[in-house]
């Protein structure tokens, strides 16, 4: 084996002894919770007025924190939350993921990220909820609507399914960088979500869905993940 397949393959491994070990039971159970609160946050939010009015509340106290510096580093965040740079960046991780010989990796990358944001386009045009009042925003707004955000849901995405690869198939990074990684990813998901509820582009609920809907999504791809690599595995 060339020393540098030899290198990329002691750093990254298969992940056999994790999928070996796999509840399936448990990502079903994820995969159940994640649609059923999805499902729960959307009927609510058009059956019940007293939501609507706790959601713009909240909305309306997370705009009111608006200064300068945060306007800035908010749209910093939802800028990197866009689409150009999230399909660019899963391109790149994709690519590198096919380089280290990561195939099943690689297309659970890639159609988490291409299954979730079409899923959540389809939910806005069956939603059909209108983004918040043009006087709200403080960039331009989009104009499409407004629930599930997608910024929220590909952050969700993306950020999440680089944490589980970490934890799945690095090999050299010990559990305290792996968590401190994963808190990093976090913070800027949690970050580039919350940036377009501050920026008054979305409603907090909009937010909340997103995550839920990319909970969903990504228990779903990761249960056909599991299924096929673990086939392999038992098949050795």
């Amino acid at each position: 084996m060339p020393p540098a397949d030899k290198e990329r393959t002691m750093a990254w491994g298969t992940g056999a002894s994790w999928r070996r070990d796999t509840r399936p039971g448990v990502l079903v159970i994820m995969f159940g919770l994640a649609v059923v609160g999805f499902g729960a946050l959307w009927a609510m939010i058009l059956l019940l007025p007293s939501l609507i009015s706790l959601d713009h509340t909240l909305s309306s106290a997370i705009r009111s924190l608006a200064q300068p510096t945060l306007d800035s580093i908010a749209v910093a965040f939802t800028t990197f939350g866009g689409f150009a740079i999230m399909a660019s960046l899963t391109v790149g991780v994709c690519a590198w993921l096919l380089w280290r010989g990561l195939r099943p990796e690689a297309a659970l990358f890639a159609g988490t990220m291409t299954l979730g944001p079409a899923l959540g386009e389809l939910v806005k045009a069956l939603a059909g909820r209108e983004r918040p009042p043009i006087e709200f925003a403080r960039i331009v707004p989009p104009t499409n609507l407004s629930f599930p955000s997608g910024h929220a849901l590909a952050a969700f995405l993306f950020f999440g399914t680089l944490v589980f690869l970490l934890f799945t198939v690095d090999e050299t990074l010990s559990l305290r960088k792996k968590a401190f990684v994963s808190a990093v990813c976090v913070l800027i998901a949690v970050a580039i979500s919350m940036s377009r509820v501050y920026l008054g582009v979305h409603y907090l609920a909009d937010v909340v869905g997103g995550w839920l809907l990319g909970g969903a999504v990504m228990t779903f791809t990761v249960g056909l993940y599991v299924s096929v690599t673990s086939g392999r595995t038992s098949g050795r």
